[in-house]
Parts: C-alpha cells; structure tokens; sequence
C-alpha cells in the first residue's frame, strides 16, 4: 500500500480531474435516476447528507433532482444555504437592495470578482477573481454560485498567479448569469 499518495484535488493532473469530475457527475446522475424512481415506487428523499457530499466531491452543477428538493423543502434550502455558508471560506454576500441591473464586479471578504468581456474570442467572458491582500495559502480551489430557488452553480477553480485567478466562460453560460445577478451569492472554498 501506497501511503505517499497525494489525495488533494490541486496535485492531480488536468486529464485525471476532468476523469474524476465525468465519474462523479455520473454517479451523481444515477444517484438521481435511483431518486426518482421511475416504477411509481417511494423516492428516496435528498437529504442533508447528499448536500454534504455534493460538496465535498469535484467541482460539478448541483443535479436536477438536489434543485427539485431545494425548492420544495424551505427546511433543507435553509440547511443549505449555512452548509455554504459554514463551508467555504471566503463569500461574497447578495448585492445591496440599491443594487439595480447586471452586475460585473463583485466585492466578497477579501476578493474581488470582475466579469470582463474577452477581446479574443466573440460571446465569451472573463471571471477574475483577485485577493486584495495577496494570494491565500491554501488557495480555494472551487466557485459556487447560488441564486434564488434552486440556481446553484460550481466550477473548479484554476492555480492562482499573482493572487489571481481567471475563468473563460461563455457570456450565456449559467454561472456568468448568476455572477450577474445581485441576488446571488458566490462562495470560494
């Protein structure tokens, strides 16, 4: 047995991320299949305990059937919402009631995240994210992004330079609408 092994998500190679994070997501799809039964049978119902997991698991968007009970289930959205709040390390909270229209900088505690439209490539969007007092140690290595209801978005985060970090993204993607919108909260652990 191997005790070197390095189990830290930051350590492994691109191609073995992208591997985990397809493994995950269809377990996670699965997991959902078993949830809604399609045989008329009694569903499973998500608990805090999936939540968890959704969590600490790689980087992947919050499966359809976790968003359904989110919804339906004012105690367990609740219980979400302090999961994240208790999980991650650094937040940015919703935007001011002022706050009016679209949003392209977001100041959370500590960073700053700022859309910027790519002069490269048409249709496509920038995610900055800088730490105002230089890089952190250990670097967050996820984005969550949730919105009201259900809207809850993760990405994996790439290494920082020079305490910044950046993401292409399409501009319609759901993550750069929910950086957006005032009413979102972005979470970085």
């Amino acid at each position: 047995m191997n005790n070197n092994v390095n189990n830290k998500w930051s350590a492994l190679a691109e191609r073995q991320r992208q591997g985990l994070t397809a493994a995950f997501e269809a377990l996670a799809a699965l997991d959902a299949t078993f949830l809604s039964s399609r045989e008329g049978q009694r569903m499973r119902p998500v608990s805090f305990r999936d939540l968890v997991l959704w969590t600490k698991g790689p980087p992947g968007n919050l499966p359809a059937v976790y968003k359904m009970a989110l919804l339906n289930d004012q105690s367990l959205r609740r219980d979400f919402d302090r999961l994240l709040a208790r999980t991650a390390e650094w937040r940015c909270e919703r935007a001011a009631a002022a706050s009016s229209g679209l949003l392209d900088i977001r100041e959370g505690n500590g960073f700053r995240l700022r859309l910027k439209p790519s002069k490269g490539a048409e249709g496509q969007v920038y995610v900055l994210i800088e730490f105002l007092a230089g890089a952190p140690d250990p670097q967050p290595l996820s984005l969550t992004v949730c919105g009201p209801e259900e809207a809850c978005e993760r990405i994996a985060l790439p290494e920082f330079q020079d305490a910044v970090a950046q993401i292409l993204c399409e501009e319609d993607s759901e993550v750069v609408r929910l950086l957006r919108n005032p009413k979102t909260e972005i979470f970085l652990w």
